[in-house]
């Protein structure tokens, strides 16, 4: 099977919540109000208490408590808000599934640090929609759980990667596509927006030439995401080409402390977006 094959296997399983569609129609409506919006976000009240931690927390620095939906929507804007609800109900769809085949402890952490990085490098940038590039980090593994799902051998022997065979170089082999193909063929099939799909699917393209900001700092975060994760087998310099540091306008400072960020944050986003997982920290 191919990358696309294994996405439409389990599109129904991986399904979103039927409030982050609502949600979504009324965000795209030229007609409904900030209080429509939050109106239906208020009928699902697990969204919204993960909503209001998130909004919250040290992610978005803001400098009051948002206490209400209304709030969230006035103060963060409907993008920001519709980008949480997005991570928000995927993580939800893939908090579902239950593996022995693949270190599901390990898969969320990296996820949920390469999220972090990319937002903390976002910010760092000025870049106005860091939300996206957040949400593309959370999502930029997804791919694996699929597999997971349809091929659990498949998807075990993925996770032996070495220092010198890389965890996409391995996927290539045995798999014949790579978990962000694999990623990117699921979020076609939800109708993501093409904004956060690129970034996600040319994580391992190397060709940093007419990429924009959005697509390397997610290429930068996944590598930063693992050499955190796997600190005897990785690192920056083995990793990351210097050059991509010099696009960016990024030194070795700024890469450090976009780690310790995830490393402060990471257990609390975690524990909002998967609490079932975070309880063995």
């Amino acid at each position: 099977m191919n990358a696309l094959q294994y996405a439409q296997n389990v599109v129904e399983l991986f399904s979103l919540p039927d409030s982050y569609f609502r949600v979504r129609e009324l965000m795209e409506s030229d007609t409904a109000s900030l209080d429509d919006i939050a109106e239906v976000i208020l009928l699902d009240p697990v969204l919204t208490s993960k909503l209001l931690k998130l909004a919250n927390s040290a992610v978005y620095r803001l400098p009051y408590q948002v206490d209400s939906v209304s709030k969230a929507l006035l103060v963060l804007g409907k993008t920001q808000v519709y980008n949480l609800i997005l991570s928000i109900g995927i993580s939800s769809a893939c908090s579902q599934i239950s593996t022995s085949a693949i270190d599901l402890d390990r898969f969320w952490e990296q996820s949920v640090n390469a999220a972090l990085i990319a937002r903390y490098l976002a910010n760092h940038l000025a870049l106005k929609q860091a939300d996206r590039v957040y949400v593309a980090g959370l999502l930029h593994n997804i791919g694996e759980l699929v597999v997971a799902q349809v091929d659990p051998e498949l998807a075990s022997s993925c996770e032996k990667y070495t220092t010198e065979l890389k965890p996409w170089q391995l996927q290539q082999r045995v798999l014949g596509f790579t978990y962000a193909s694999c990623g990117a063929e699921l979020l076609n099939l939800w109708q993501l927006p093409d904004a956060i799909v690129e970034p996600l699917a040319l994580q391992h393209n190397s060709q940093f030439e007419a990429r924009s900001k959005e697509e390397l700092i997610v290429y930068l975060s996944v590598r930063l995401a693992l050499a955190n994760q796997h600190p005897e087998l990785y690192n920056i310099k083995t990793l990351v080409d210097p050059f991509l540091f010099e696009l960016l306008q990024l030194k070795q400072a700024d890469l450090l402390k976009a780690v310790d960020f995830c490393n402060t944050e990471g257990l609390f986003i975690l524990s909002v977006l998967n609490p079932r997982i975070s309880t063995i920290y």
